[in-house]
């Protein structure tokens, strides 16, 4: 299980976290946070979910051209097509090893973005 996967199921856990325990919360600021939170944790889920895909098809598209099944592509098996897919697949991986990081952080500073518009938007409703 890598870091990707471990951050999918992290994020529905809080995803049903805070969709359950919404409802409960009466402070309207808590409840900003609480919408807040969720926010964070649906983007994040979704876009690793969408790596995980996208993954999966570039994943699938080089083994397409390992004709012998051995996992590898042997000195036989290369062509243009082939080498070129081993790239993307290969230069994905990088990608994919921070994807957790970088995709907590994008959606952090949504999220944030979020709370801090929707705290104004509350203190402007209770001063009039």
């Amino acid at each position: 299980m890598n870091y990707n996967q471990i951050g999918i199921l992290l994020g529905i856990c809080a995803i049903a976290f805070f969709g359950f325990t919404l409802k409960k919360v009466g402070n309207p600021y808590i409840k900003g946070l609480w919408k807040s939170g969720l926010l964070v944790f649906t983007i994040y889920a979704a876009l690793l979910i969408f790596i995980e895909i996208r993954w999966q098809f570039i994943s699938d598209y080089a083994s397409k051209y390992d004709l012998n099944g051995n996992g590898f592509v042997d000195l036989n098996e290369y062509s243009d097509e082939a080498i070129a897919a081993m790239n993307k697949m290969t230069g994905s991986a990088k990608e994919r090893n921070y994807a957790a990081l970088t995709i907590a952080g994008f959606s952090s500073i949504i999220g944030f973005a979020y709370l801090l518009s929707d705290w104004a938007v509350i203190r402007l409703k209770n001063k009039e």
